[in-house]
């Protein structure tokens, strides 16, 4: 049996982005958090341990965390193995571990649309979910990404036969309608793309239909989808039932669905809300999205569908405060080199969010896993127990003062 203990205490009162009551001592709630960490270490006695945290914490805090771990600090920054500058510092008692070769993932490399301004992202964090262009533009905060518009959205209605618009008149603003334009061509307007209304408004029923697509209700031994369409008599409803699907309404909307502002790039810069900014993009015009939660999830080298279960604003916390799984794995690996798989692996996590640890171990083979996980986030604790039903959530980090404590071994 081989244990380890890892984690990462909550930055949120160190980091350089607090702008009130940043900590930068090792005393307050910081310190406070990370000293569970100490608690844990000293009762449960890994063999191994490992510690992360952001790089912007106070030297004070980082030399009194060394000091107290009796360890150096390596520095190691995500972007050697992912798409994302991400510096954190790690402290652990793990021999030879070297800087992580670079793999050369540019951003480009894991969007699924668009194009983006750098090579790298920037940090991921836990508040992305509020991220918006002007604070990417004017702070560099928070990745966008641009989606070149190559549609054409809007085309003139009436023009003379060599192309040109009608002469501009006086009363243009009277007689400017599709009256004028399409029955004696004297005037000219332009025509807008817009989103089409739905074709029809009214109750739905699923229907159940075999693979030939012809309904079957009552045939049990052929195959059977489920689609949903419009009832033939829409004045009544479907017969009443247990399944809420059997009784929908289809509402209509309007012709009026909100699309993204366009924005022109011309001569390397930007025009954002009356303001010019600098920006490494072909001319042309985009609009401007945030990064999905399938990116930010490559953006820490976890599976496409790690975050599958979780509303996107939990998925974009959870990942933002997470680890880089690759950068995890690197680390571990050295104090696993010649361990067999079927080694039982013991795993003490403290403030261990979505479960990126316990993903890690099994990245690296190792399948006799018994994962113990502090975490009080209901959403992460979601994530990592969806993806893990084996882990075992013991709560608050704060119990391991408790006189007693002790894991179930």
């Amino acid at each position: 049996m081989i244990k380890f203990l890892i984690g990462g205490s909550p930055c949120t009162h160190w980091s350089i982005a607090q702008c009130k009551a940043r900590e930068t001592e090792p005393d307050g709630i910081g310190w406070e958090l990370f000293k569970n960490y100490l608690i844990a270490k000293e009762k449960f006695r890994p063999d191994f341990f490992l510690y992360e945290n952001n790089k912007s914490a106070a030297q004070s805090i980082k030399d009194r965390i060394s000091e107290e771990l009796e360890t150096p600090l390596q520095y190691i920054n995500s972007a050697l193995v992912s798409a994302q500058n991400r510096w954190r510092f790690y402290a652990h008692n793990i021999p030879r571990v070297e800087q992580p070769e670079d793999r050369h993932i540019m951003l480009a490399d894991i969007l699924e649309s668009g194009i983006c301004d750098r090579e790298k992202a920037t940090c991921l964090l836990g508040t992305y979910d509020h991220a918006g262009a002007r604070n990417y533009l004017k702070k560099n905060h928070g990745q966008m990404i641009f989606e070149p518009v190559t549609e054409q959205r809007a085309f003139p209605v009436g023009t003379t036969t060599d192309g040109k618009a009608y002469c501009l008149t006086a009363n243009y603003a009277k007689g400017s309608n599709i009256k004028q334009t399409v029955g004696s061509r004297k005037r000219t307007l332009v025509a807008e793309r817009v989103i089409p209304p739905a074709a029809f408004a009214g109750r739905v029923v699923g229907r159940r239909i075999n693979e030939a697509g012809h309904r079957d209700d009552y045939n049990p031994d052929i195959p059977h989808i489920q689609r949903f369409e419009v009832n033939i008599d829409p004045q009544k409803t479907n017969t009443i039932s247990t399944v809420g699907k059997d009784n929908m309404i289809a509402i209509q909307t309007n012709n009026t669905m909100k699309e993204r502002k366009i924005y022109e790039v011309r001569n390397g810069k930007i025009l954002f809300n009356g303001v010019r900014y600098e920006i490494a993009l072909p001319d042309g015009f985009y609009t401007i999205r945030p990064l999905t939660v399938t990116e930010c999830c490559r953006l820490q080298t976890l599976p496409d569908n790690y975050c599958w279960m979780a509303k996107k604003s939990h998925a974009y916390r959870g990942l933002g405060n997470g680890w880089t799984a690759e950068v995890i794995i690197h680390i571990l690996s050295h104090a696993l080199a010649g361990i067999p798989k079927n080694e039982e692996i013991v795993v003490l996590s403290m403030y261990d969010g979505i479960g990126t640890g316990r993903y890690c171990f099994e990245k690296l083979g190792y399948k006799n896993i018994r994962y113990f996980a502090y975490e009080i986030e209901k959403s992460a604790m979601e994530i990592a127990s969806t993806n893990f039903p084996d882990i075992v959530q013991c709560g608050d980090a704060f119990s391991v003062r408790e006189s007693g404590w002790g894991l179930p071994l």
